[in-house]
């Protein structure tokens, strides 16, 4: 029986105030130590913004939900509304038309992912659950459970991907059992993929942003030495983007070569998701809130 202790990030709730935390926090959650006595990180002062950074708050940066607290996964669902998980287990959805932020379900677990797709949620937990929630009603199904502990969780045709503690991809096809696809992978918080069905993750422990094919379960590095790369996104251009500290980098798969995309500059923010717009979303600053960088992609 694999032993596991439950790692909770405290102040997850809208209603609590927004703890502030460092690159190291992944890989806190990755050893599933140092916050489970709500130890918390601070980071530097933001840096002073210059030429092409993104500042927060600006036009092209904008708080949308001052009271979204701190999520541990955001997931636009590209229809006009964007899902926020939070560690406490609960599930809530901000209307991006009217603001309004709503909660679909709460006593979800330990939640680490959430990914969107065809009127469901699909959720990770640390305690190794992948749940099914109908963005509807609220109802919820149990895909798997007993894995090591989650996080990173997309979708792709009929089949819910994972990433797990061990540094594996693991697939869960729709009325099928859970299976491991790849190996070695590290410590990945996010996973995505382009429209071919290939699969990308961040480990933050080495810094490799990898390209997997899931169906011969053969892995491949693009980029080497980034540190502590925290989200992965791929955006409509086919690139894939990740963050790097305050940095947001992206890097073409087909030929390797890397550029930098912009600074994230007046608020700290962990990571942050794509939708497929170009717009990027993450949650942070001094008061909290989620957070609408417009246009990313085409900068």
């Amino acid at each position: 029986m694999r032993s596991r202790t439950a790692t909770r990030l405290p102040l997850d709730r809208p209603a609590r105030s927004l703890t502030r935390r460092g690159r190291a926090l992944g890989v806190a959650l990755a050893l599933g130590a140092l916050l489970a006595s709500g130890a918390t990180m601070t980071l530097a002062a933001p840096a002073v913004a210059a030429v092409g950074d993104v500042t927060c708050p600006s036009a092209d940066c904008v708080r949308i939900a001052p009271a979204a607290g701190s999520p541990v996964a955001i997931a636009p669902d590209n229809a006009g509304a964007v899902y926020l998980a939070y560690s406490g287990g609960d599930l809530l959805k901000l209307d991006l038309a009217t603001g309004a932020l709503t909660t679909i379900t709460t006593g979800l677990g330990n939640l680490r992912g959430v990914a969107v797709a065809d009127g469901s949620a699909y959720i990770t937990s640390f305690d190794g659950t992948l749940q099914q929630v109908s963005l509807a009603t609220g109802s919820r199904r149990t895909l798997a459970a007993g894995l090591p502990a989650l996080f990173g969780v997309a979708r792709f045709g009929t089949t819910t991907y994972v990433t797990d503690a061990d540094g594996a991809i693991v697939a869960v096809p729709d009325g099928g059992v859970a299976r491991v696809v790849a190996t070695g992978l590290g410590f990945s918080y996010g996973l995505a993929f382009d429209k071919a069905g290939l699969a990308y993750s961040a480990d933050m422990m080495t810094g490799r942003i990898l390209q997997t094919n899931v169906a011969t379960g053969t892995t491949r590095t693009l980029v080497t030495q980034a540190y502590e790369p925290t989200s992965i996104s791929v955006g409509g251009d086919g690139l894939v983007y990740f963050m790097v500290a305050n940095e947001v980098k992206r890097v073409n798969a087909a030929t390797g070569v890397q550029s930098h995309v912009t600074n994230i500059v007046g608020i700290n923010s962990f990571s942050f998701s794509l939708a497929a717009s170009g717009d990027a979303y993450t949650a942070g600053g001094a008061g909290g809130g989620l957070w609408r960088i417009s246009g990313l992609t085409s900068r």
